[in-house]
């Protein structure tokens, strides 16, 4: 290195300090490779985490490459998004409109004089139905994929093995227009919510009396909601999709787009399942093989929402056999035991899949398998995506399966 003293008026005394301090050249190269291999170890690793991690999905959680391929391949190859919910494919304009809301359950009366006044149930995307008492059902729908303005009514009180089922939603909103306070924690709906903090509208109100329904039907619980009453209190408490936590404890369920072909499971044309005797709270299904659908009666009238005068149409039905007891109190309410395993039935494209439910703990998700040949737990069993609708049918009642006549 050629250094020129004079120009900088340095002496040979400070010279000489200079020299004793200057770093050799090897070593400076040295520091400098040594750099750049860190810089390089950083910068891949910052490749890795995003990569590994992007940011955080709709629900605010970190999205992981191995948790979530459908979501990550989407973000990569901008393909459709499926719906957490009932597994339908959504354009990224589809799935961003949709996810303005959150989705919410709604307790549906089914009393024989409520049902020329049944409203919504066509739009949800799953749909639970158990008994109350004395033999008649009601209907716990959730909605999401469907926010175009739709009515649904009428509004009842919701039972606690509802709310059993609606926590392992998390803290997805309940509207219903009651529930039980109880000594009994079977039945005891308030103490249940209580507890788990869920999210209701309840106390909101956002219940219309339908006038022109209680000209028709003086006696009958008249109660309506809207969306947008909804989404307004959703709104306000901040409840917003970005809030709601998902699943609890389990992803959502397996879904699969190709219909099911094998030999290995019995055709289905027409079923039937009873909640006691055979009476008007009977569901009857018959499959239609064009549209790939099952269409529901109640039992022999056909079963309409009268939203759009269309018959209630099901992609996939779950039964699942569940013990229920009868509490003996006032109200004559039943209960059903929630939590462990029994028998199911998978109905899908025309196919029978027997299996089983489990729900391992009270905040579990009930998720549904098929079984070995010694009847122990296999697979996961796939749903076809579109409305799937949930029967809690009791362990005595048979299910009649035969052939359609229709």
């Amino acid at each position: 290195m050629i250094e020129i003293m004079n120009v900088y008026n340095i002496s040979d005394e400070q010279s000489t300090q200079k020299k004793k301090f200057r770093i050799p050249a090897k070593r400076v190269l040295y520091y400098i490779c040594f750099s750049i291999i860190i810089f390089c170890a950083g910068l891949i690793s910052g490749v890795y985490v995003l990569e590994y991690y992007l940011g955080e999905d709709e629900n605010g959680k970190v999205l992981s490459s191995q948790e979530h391929p459908d979501d990550l391949a989407h973000m990569r190859d901008d393909e459709p998004i499926r719906s957490p919910l009932n597994g339908i494919l959504l354009s990224e304009e589809e799935y961003e409109e949709i996810s303005k809301n959150i989705p919410h359950a709604v307790m549906i009366s089914n009393n024989v004089s409520a049902r020329d006044e049944q409203y919504g149930l066509s739009y949800a995307d799953i749909v639970y139905e158990a008994e109350t008492e004395a033999g008649i059902t009601r209907f716990m729908a959730i909605f999401w994929s469907n926010q175009e303005g739709f009515i649904m009514k009428p509004v009842r009180s919701v039972r606690k093995y509802y709310l059993d089922w609606a926590v392992e939603y998390d803290n997805m909103p309940v509207t219903f227009s009651g529930f039980a306070q109880t000594a009994d924690s079977r039945t005891d709906a308030w103490g249940f919510y209580k507890e788990q903090d869920i999210r209701v509208t309840y106390f909101d109100w956002p219940l219309l009396w339908d006038e022109e329904c209680l000209k028709t039907h003086p006696t009958m619980h008249c109660k309506r909601t809207t969306l947008e009453l909804l989404y307004g209190l959703f709104e306000k408490h901040e409840w917003t999709f970005k809030s709601w936590d998902g699943f609890r404890n389990e992803a959502e369920w397996v879904f699969d787009d190709q219909n099911i072909t094998s030999h290995d499971y019995e055709d289905v044309d027409e079923f039937q399942y009873n909640f006691t005797a055979q009476n008007d709270w009977s569901s009857r299904w018959v499959y239609d093989s064009v549209k790939n659908i099952f269409q529901k009666y109640e039992p022999d009238e056909v079963h309409v929402d009268m939203n759009n005068q269309n018959q209630i149409e099901a992609d996939t039905i779950i039964i699942m056999k569940m013990q229920r007891s009868y509490t003996g109190d006032d109200k004559g309410r039943v209960a059903y035991e929630t939590v462990g395993s029994g028998d199911a039935y998978v109905l899908r494209d025309g196919k029978k899949i027997e299996g089983m439910w489990e729900k391992s703990c009270p905040l579990c998700r009930t998720h549904f398998y098929s079984l070995t040949m010694n009847d122990q737990k296999d697979d996961e069993i796939p749903l076809n995506p579109g409305l799937i609708w949930i029967a809690a049918v009791p362990t005595d009642q048979e299910v009649q399966w035969g052939t359609s006549t229709d």
